[in-house]
């Protein structure tokens, strides 16, 4: 028994030391640990105890405890490492195995049945046919070269084992599977480090862990891979508390945690909308300071059951106007009232206009309630529930086709935003010259691209029918808007002036506004301007305000008959409105205030009746024109006008280059309107010419983009 000096084989295994013989001489050469010449057979050296690492020197202590303890309470091998079974082989080490004992058997066959004397240069044969790859080559690419040896030995193996295949498995490794040699105090430290919010990143964490190990005297000795390994089997096995710890309860919610699946069975078209807010990710002319805005909100409501966008409205910010004016188009285009709502956690969604409670000084119920629709709100920072956010991962699609794309995050936006590609955004001037959609045309593209995602196939739970198809077959037979006018248009409170209300920069005018100072409710749709409805502030209807017409400034000289009708309409008007106003002043003064003053003057002493005050009639002439004359000399004017248009259109596509000539052509193409033979001719020698054949993906790109910008302009629809 030796208590001070220990060989390296004596050292391998135990704590604090590699596994291996060669690997207890590197370790104690580079931590120079004293050694001297080992007395005995096989030579080699010998380490000394004190210099050893604590967990060595423990270990060796307590086996030299034990082994002087008595045979009977000496603890055996099992007592000390329960014996592993063996795993059981998979199917690739099964198919293997059947390989080895077919090419066995391919052998037993070759050499037995050659005659006497022959039986060496069978073998020989044999092999070299299959390491050549010649004879079996499945076996050859799964197994690799063999020698003869290899397949006799194949043979005693499965002698010895009663003929039992699978004794030919692979097995190596098979008893250490699994098992590590790090301690638990290693692996500890291990994770202390790697579960770190900032989630850094494996290698650093075990660089970490390796300093901290080493300050505390329990130095890790296994390898980096060893490590990683440990690590990647425990992040495999215990996940959600890998993603919890590092990403969060959001990341844990998105990779993690079960999700609910639904039924979409058990609904029909219009039981359940789906309603939320999406930035758009192109530049549009903000149409109150018309300048170009980037992110521009999409209201969007859209049926579950179909996966068909029903209503939608753009604003600069996602508020309670511009939902309510989505769900109001979305019912008129469902058809019927829906059952459920199913609504953003944002705050416009859950504003109290919505809720019913007041909005200014308007008594109002909540919308939804009114209309009898349930609500259901998602949960926070829960997307997946919402059916419409995948939706606005395809309208990425639409995004990308726009001139003023401007990328959907950070990492995908077009080359033009970054800095230093000046090349990139003179580019992108000379193709478009600045030009930003306007709100209008932005509804109309994205029209477009609804009808079109409509008539795709999907999957899931549609089961490859379309949107458009299914939810043509179950949406109702029609609503009654003029209900719906109340409920769900935009509300404004607007100041009432002489000439009526003024909106957008217009003015709308009813007759019940004539003479009132008091403030009106003002409900409106900002895609149909055409009217705007009038209530009072307690809810009672007033009227349909119209946009105030404008005359020609001289209809009697230069404007055609529909002109001077209108003045006519208008000077009429005004005379009546004249004639009510001096009428109601007459029957004031008969009835009130000459009474009055003849009360004062009899209280004065003063004789005498106040003589009746006699006011001219208002006067109802109307002025005439003659209808011929004017008509002719408009029609002269607008032939001058039409051919001084014509020769400044054509001054200025002239002025342009080949290229951007071309391209306004193919717009106005799009829009419909007739090119004259000079300029088809122009675009076919322009189609023709290298210029065009440099970029034809960009031209392709302009007709597609024009083709859904004007969609229904051109054929009149």
């Amino acid at each position: 028994m030796k208590l001070d000096w220990y060989s390296a084989r004596e050292l391998a295994g135990l704590p604090g030391m590699p596994r291996t013989v060669s690997g207890v001489i590197k370790k104690l050469s580079r931590e120079k640990i004293s050694s001297r010449t080992r007395d005995g057979k096989g030579g080699g050296r010998e380490y000394p105890m004190d210099e050893l690492p604590t967990l060595t020197q423990s270990a060796l202590a307590k086996n030299e405890h034990a082994a002087n303890l008595p045979a009977a309470i000496r603890p055996t091998g099992q007592d000390i490492q329960p014996a592993q079974p063996a795993p059981p082989i998979s199917p690739a080490q099964t198919s293997r195995a059947l390989l080895k004992a077919g090419l066995l058997s391919r052998y037993r066959d070759a050499v037995e049945n050659a005659p006497w004397g022959r039986k060496i240069q069978a073998r020989e044969d044999f092999m070299n046919a299959y390491n050549s790859g010649i004879s079996h080559p499945n076996i050859y690419m799964e197994i690799g070269p063999l020698s003869w040896q290899t397949l006799e030995g194949w043979a005693r193996r499965i002698k010895i084992y009663g003929g039992d295949s699978l004794r030919l498995a692979d097995r190596r490794g098979a008893n250490r599977r699994g098992r590590c040699c790090l301690t638990k105090q290693q692996t500890d430290v291990l994770l202390r480090c790697a579960l770190n919010p900032n989630r850094p990143r494996i290698d650093e964490a075990i660089r970490s862990a390796i300093s901290i190990t080493r300050d505390l005297g329990i130095d890790i000795t296994a390898s980096t891979s060893t490590c990683r390994r440990w690590l990647e089997n425990w992040r495999d096995r215990n996940y959600h508390v890998w993603v919890f710890t590092r990403e969060g309860a959001n990341a844990w919610n998105d990779k993690v945690a079960p999700y609910i699946e639904r039924d979409y069975s058990l609904i029909n078209v219009g039981d359940i909308i789906v309603a939320d807010g999406h930035s758009l990710n192109f530049e549009i002319i903000n149409p109150w300071t018309g300048k170009p805005q980037n992110h521009m909100a999409l209201i969007l409501f859209y049926d579950m059951a179909s996966n068909y966008p029903l209503g939608w409205e753009i604003m600069p910010t996602e508020n309670t106007g511009a939902i309510s004016s989505a769900l109001r188009r979305a019912i008129i285009r469902l058809g019927k009232m829906p059952q459920v709502a199913y609504l953003d956690n944002g705050r416009a969604f859950k504003a109290r206009f919505f809720k019913g409670s007041n909005i200014d000084d308007i008594a109002m119920s909540g919308v939804y309630e009114r209309l009898g629709i349930k609500t259901i709100h998602a949960w926070p920072y829960h997307g997946q529930s919402k059916t419409v956010e995948r939706f606005f991962g395809s309208l990425a699609e639409l995004e990308r086709l726009c001139p003023t794309y401007t990328g959907t995050s950070i990492e995908k936006k077009p080359p033009r935003l970054n800095r230093g590609e000046k090349l990139h955004r003179k580019v992108h001037e000379k193709a478009f010259g600045g030009r930003c959609l306007t709100m209008a045309e932005a509804h109309m593209l994205i029209a477009a691209w609804f009808d079109e995602y409509a008539k795709r196939p999907q999957r899931g739970h549609l089961d490859g029918a379309c949107p458009a198809d299914v939810f043509t077959a179950g949406m109702g037979q029609g609503v009654d808007r003029a209900e719906l006018d109340f409920l769900m248009m935009s509300m404004d409170v607007k100041r009432v002036h002489r000439n009526g209300i003024t909106f957008q920069g217009d003015n709308y005018y009813h007759p019940a506004l004539y003479g009132r100072k008091e403030g009106v409710v003002v409900r409106y749709d900002l895609q149909d301007l055409s009217a705007l409805y009038l209530f009072e502030k307690d809810g009672t209807p007033i009227g349909v305000a119209e946009p105030v017409r404008k005359v020609h400034p001289a209809a009697a000289h230069l404007g055609d008959s529909a002109d001077k009708q209108m003045l006519i309409e208008h000077i009429e008007a005004r005379k009546s409105r004249e004639k009510d106003a001096s009428t109601m002043a007459r029957e004031f003064l008969r009835d009130e205030v000459l009474p009055e003053h003849q009360r004062m003057l009899a209280r004065n002493g003063v004789a005498g009746a106040v003589p009746t005050m006699q006011l001219p009639p208002p006067s109802t002439k109307v002025i005439s024109f003659d209808v011929e004359k004017v008509a002719r000399d408009v029609a002269e004017q607008e032939r001058w006008q039409k051919e001084a248009d014509d020769r400044e259109a054509r001054d200025s596509l002239l002025r342009l280059s080949n290229a951007d000539r071309y391209e306004r052509l193919m717009e106005m193409e799009a829009q419909g309107i007739e090119l004259a033979e000079e300029w088809t001719g122009f675009m076919r020698f322009y189609e023709q010419t290298d210029e065009y054949a440099i970029t034809p993906e960009y031209w392709e790109s302009c007709r597609i983009k024009y083709g859904l910008m004007y969609r229904g302009q051109a054929t009149g629809e």
